[in-house]
């Protein structure tokens, strides 16, 4: 491959250690900065297969950022009616599939006379110290509020629970499997309690520890609802979960 393609070459270089970054479970920031060089590197040929030579200096820019906005958006949207999940994998496949079909869609323009070779732009700067600062302050502004969006998440406190559950088995419809798992985010203790027509039949005290699990299988009523209330110790009072075979069950009945 010649200089004059050398963007072609550069962006999809990019492509594939972005690709191979994923799968090899690479250190965060080497993550985060080849996600930024595909982002850049996709708006970037969508401007020069779309636009060429047309748009120059800070209006090439100014386009090239809007197309790579677009394509998270667009693409977004057909991967969801293709009924892809939209996960990390999803976005970084659709932005190395769109750097790579525009590679090839700019190789093959050159290559047929439609669009100039590569060369590298001259650098000049044409406007006022005004213009340099709001630029300045522009890129400044978006570098803290990707900052400040990653920090929000990592930060961001997820709601802490306790799951409970009391699941017929399947080999046999006399029988439930009954448990509590402790998403609390400490160590809790908890009181089961299981009731048939209202009594109770069986209780059990245990302590989980952060993403623990306590399960037993349990016999089912043939006729009437069983109901299981779970408390946070040392609150008896009012059930803190509560499930049941019934469909008319209350807790604490």
């Amino acid at each position: 491959m010649r200089s004059d393609q050398a963007d072609i070459v550069v962006t999809a270089a990019v492509a594939a250690a972005a690709f191979v970054t994923a799968i090899a479970s690479a250190p965060a920031w080497a993550a985060t900065v080849l996600g930024f060089a595909l982002f850049a590197s996709c708006g970037y040929l969508l401007g020069q297969v779309l636009f060429g030579a047309r748009i120059a200096g800070l209006e090439r820019v100014v386009v090239c950022a809007a197309l790579a906005l677009a394509v998270p958006v667009l693409g977004g949207l057909v991967l969801y009616f293709a009924g892809i999940p939209l996960f990390r994998a999803a976005w970084l496949g659709l932005l190395v599939v769109v750097t790579l079909a525009g590679d090839l869609v700019l190789y093959l323009q050159r290559r047929s006379g439609r669009a100039l070779p590569f060369e590298l732009p001259q650098l000049a700067w044409n406007g006022s110290p005004w213009h340099a600062v709001a630029f300045a302050a522009a890129v400044l502004i978006a570098v803290g509020a990707v900052a400040l969006a990653r920090e929000g998440v990592a930060l961001q406190r997820q709601p802490r629970f306790t799951q409970l559950w009391l699941i017929t088995e399947p080999h046999d419809p006399r029988a439930a499997n009954l448990g509590a798992t402790n998403d609390q985010g400490s160590t809790t203790s908890y009181r089961l309690v299981l009731l048939r027509r209202g009594k109770v039949s069986q209780a059990w005290t245990f302590t989980l520890a952060d993403g623990q699990t306590w399960q037993r299988t349990v016999p089912l009523a043939e006729r009437y609802p069983t109901t299981a209330n779970l408390y946070r110790l040392p609150d008896l009072k009012q059930p803190y979960r509560y499930v049941s075979t019934g469909t008319d069950a209350e807790p604490g009945t």
